[in-house]
């Protein structure tokens, strides 16, 4: 796709394919959406493999952070545009990649390697012998890898991030998580409307 389009020329269509879609979803009446940021895709055990000496490769990276960045400013901007407009925004990027330099943190010994594979970093998609090359690798555990094959991440870190939209902290995903974008928010919403609309309430 990069011999097709400029880094920047790829990130501007691709996110203006996706305001569209918001917006068409918007006109059918959605008001509250949740987005799960890109990973950072140079350091796929099948990109990583690529350039086996250098660790992530950084053009898959750079495109990913170029990314976030455009959807941030999207989405701010929505926010001011469509009436009603709400959104949960994951920072899965800083996330993962914190994930993936210091895997024991997260209760996972590696990762960088695939459970399941061949080549460097199994990142060669052969898993399951699906493929031309039928001979693969398979680890003893997955539970202690970030990454299940060359692309896909293990249940346990599919499970944490589940967690963390769902009620993480302001640093992981915001404005709001999807517990607060969902209930909480209607819930503070029919409180305060309550107390104003209490008859023992005056408001001058």
């Amino acid at each position: 796709m990069q011999e097709l389009y400029l880094p920047a020329t790829y990130v501007s269509m691709v996110i203006g394919n996706l305001t569209q879609t918001i917006q068409v979803l918007y006109e059918k009446g959605a008001r509250k959406f949740g987005f799960l940021s890109l990973a950072p895709l140079g350091c796929l055990p099948a990109l990583r493999s690529l350039n086996p000496d250098e660790g992530c490769l950084e053009e898959g990276c750079g495109l990913a952070r170029a990314h976030k960045k455009a959807l941030r400013v999207v989405l701010t901007c929505l926010e001011y545009i469509l009436k009603g407009f709400k959104y949960s925004n994951s920072n899965f990027y800083e996330w993962l990649e914190d994930r993936i330099n210091n895997p024991s943190k997260y209760g996972f010994k590696d990762g960088v390697n695939a459970c399941c594979g061949t080549g460097p970093y199994g990142g060669v998609y052969t898993c399951g012998g699906t493929k031309k090359v039928k001979d693969y690798q398979l680890c003893d555990n997955a539970e202690d890898h970030v990454w299940w094959d060359s692309f896909h991440l293990t249940e346990g870190i599919y499970e944490q991030c589940a967690e963390e939209l769902w009620n993480g902290p302001p640093s992981t995903v915001g404005p709001y998580n999807l517990e607060e974008l969902f209930f909480n928010q209607e819930k503070k919403n029919t409180i305060i409307a309550d107390i104003v609309d209490a008859p023992e309430v005056r408001i001058f």
